[in-house]
């Protein structure tokens, strides 16, 4: 089964996007702040919008907002895992084990007009997802 995200008529699937670095799919505005794996350039998004996780039967859930590193020197990591901006030489006494956070967005992400929580809920065919001014249409394939 692959869940792809119809995004301004090109049909992006979620699966393609994973590797062993990378369990999560995250999606946000375009910007040099921070590095989403799907990127849209509306003003209306957040930076931290949403976030795609697999479910253990093989489908994907979507929640509201995205879990970020904390860094030790005050700076929000634009990565979704330990950042490197400190070329290694970063002053945090533990950098194997960094301080995650939950970003929630500005303006709430819609799962076929309902508001989604952190919790996030299941994707089904034909859902449509709402960020800002920017509809998504998720399509399952067999």
């Amino acid at each position: 089964m692959k869940t792809f995200i119809n995004i301004a008529g090109k049909l992006v699937d979620l699966e393609s996007h994973l590797s062993k670095a990378r369990t999560i799919i995250t999606l946000g505005k375009t910007s040099e702040e921070a590095f989403n794996v799907l990127a849209v350039d509306d003003e209306s998004v957040d930076l931290f919008q949403c976030q795609f996780t697999r479910t253990p039967d093989g489908g994907w859930k979507i929640h509201n907002g995205q879990w970020r590193t904390e860094c030790p020197k005050g700076i929000r990591s634009r990565l979704q895992h330990a950042c490197n901006l400190c070329m290694g030489r970063c002053v945090n006494p533990r950098p194997a084990h960094p301080t995650y956070s939950w970003r929630t967005p500005k303006n709430s992400t819609l799962l076929n007009g309902m508001e989604l929580n952190h919790e996030g809920v299941e994707m089904k065919d034909d859902d449509v997802i709402e960020v800002g001014s920017v509809r998504f249409v998720v399509e399952v394939r067999v």
